[in-house]
């Protein structure tokens, strides 16, 4: 019974052990070289690049290019895009509370590319149907947040890049617990 008891408390102190290293490994490694006021200014940027879209959407007219022989599709794209903006918005302030949060500056991320895919296909008919100048105009402001949305998915990629150290040394450190606990002895049963 001895035996057990102390088998039992050299699992409880390497386990803690680990939680402790592991907990002191992770607040080393939890600052992400890129300032946080660096990268609340990216996400503001980036959400003031798509707001200034909207005044200009607003004089696309997708609804009149029917009668020109365009598909309805374009004003359901039209009033996507100005959907989107606004989601655009609500996404980068909500990282801007918590950046490090990896799936949250995925989808934001993959929400401004394909925002920017859609408004292609929405200029596309602009130029067809109503204004190639406007289109032109609206391409040139949306284009503008191109060298932030880099620094962006740089920062991703560096983030990606910690939580990827910080699972090495959880495993790491989850290995060494189990390599020590298989090579204590097993204690035979009293029967």
């Amino acid at each position: 019974m001895r035996i057990r008891a102390l088998a039992f408390a050299a699992i409880l102190i390497g386990s803690l052990a680990v939680v402790f290293s592991v907990s002191a490994q992770q607040q080393s490694t939890e600052v992400i070289p890129v300032d946080r006021q660096v990268i609340v200014s990216l996400l503001s940027s980036i959400a003031k690049h798509s707001a200034r879209l909207t005044p200009l959407l607003e004089q696309v007219h997708a609804k009149e290019w029917e009668a020109k022989g365009a598909p309805a599709t374009y004003a359901a794209q039209l009033n996507s895009a100005k959907e989107q903006i606004g989601a655009i918005d609500s996404d980068m302030d909500s990282l801007t509370q918590h950046p490090e949060r990896m799936q949250e500056c995925m989808r934001a991320l993959f929400r401004v590319q394909s925002f920017h895919r859609s408004l292609d296909s929405l200029m596309g008919g602009l130029r067809k149907y109503q204004n190639p100048a406007l289109a032109d105009l609206i391409q040139s402001v949306a284009v503008e947040d191109q060298e932030d949305l880099v620094k962006f998915q740089d920062y991703i990629l560096e983030l990606a890049n910690q939580k990827e150290q910080e699972y090495l040394v959880v495993d790491h450190e989850a290995q060494r617990c189990r390599a020590s606990i298989s090579r204590e002895p097993v204690s035979p049963r009293k029967k």
